[in-house]
């Protein structure tokens, strides 16, 4: 229970940021929208608003907002492309996932090919704090079939809600199913991890008898 509530409290403190990068982006939009003759011109001032607010609560504050650093990469690499490419708008609206749906697909990869990155991750991890316990290959793949799979659907369903809905419904609806998909994730990881924990307390139990 103990080994919970941090996580707990730690997410209860990104849905402030989470709740601001899905909801501001979607009014300002709503309301610069007819000032301009493009979707494009809207988006990247919807998009900036989150990004303004992020980098100048950096300088106030000092303090770096995980969600809101994602949400500017994802702004600043789309607006790039946009320019480079001149294109309609599309990269700008799935900005959000430019990041996202390329590191779920190298986790599923890593997994596929058998060098799941959680395991990596842990045993690089592992040199900093030696007492940090080490999942299986098993554990590590599972993990990392989940977090790749997780990261990939919900890329996938945004490009496919960018490429059929009108901008404002898109606005309104692809961080809502994302963050749905997101939390299925991370909901069905944290039965596997329960689950891993209890076989271990049970064969740790056994033998002790």
């Amino acid at each position: 229970m103990s080994t919970q509530a941090p996580q707990s409290v730690q997410l209860r403190s990104l849905l402030p940021s989470i709740a601001f990068n899905a909801v501001v982006p979607l009014v300002v939009y709503t309301l610069v929208r007819p000032y301009f003759a493009s979707d494009v011109s809207a988006l990247v001032v919807a998009g900036a608003i989150p990004l303004l607010m992020t980098v100048g609560g950096f300088l106030v504050r000092r303090k770096v907002n995980a969600i809101g650093v994602m949400s500017v990469i994802g702004f600043v690499v789309a607006v790039v492309v946009q320019l480079l490419t001149g294109g309609d708008g599309f990269i700008v609206k799935i900005k959000g996932v430019l990041i996202t749906g390329p590191v779920g697909v190298i986790f599923l990869l890593s997994a596929l090919i058998g060098r799941p990155l959680i395991g990596v991750i842990f045993r690089y991890l592992a040199r900093r704090n030696p007492n940090r316990r080490l999942p299986n290959h098993h554990q590590s793949t599972v993990t990392t079939l989940l977090i790749g799979g997780m990261l990939t659907l919900s890329a996938a369903a945004t490009v496919v809600m960018a490429l059929t809905l009108p901008t404002t419904v898109y606005l309104a609806l692809s961080d809502v199913v994302g963050l749905g998909i997101v939390g299925l994730g991370f909901l069905a990881i944290f039965l596997v991890r329960r689950r891993w924990a209890a076989q271990r307390e049970a064969a740790e139990s056994v033998q002790q008898a």
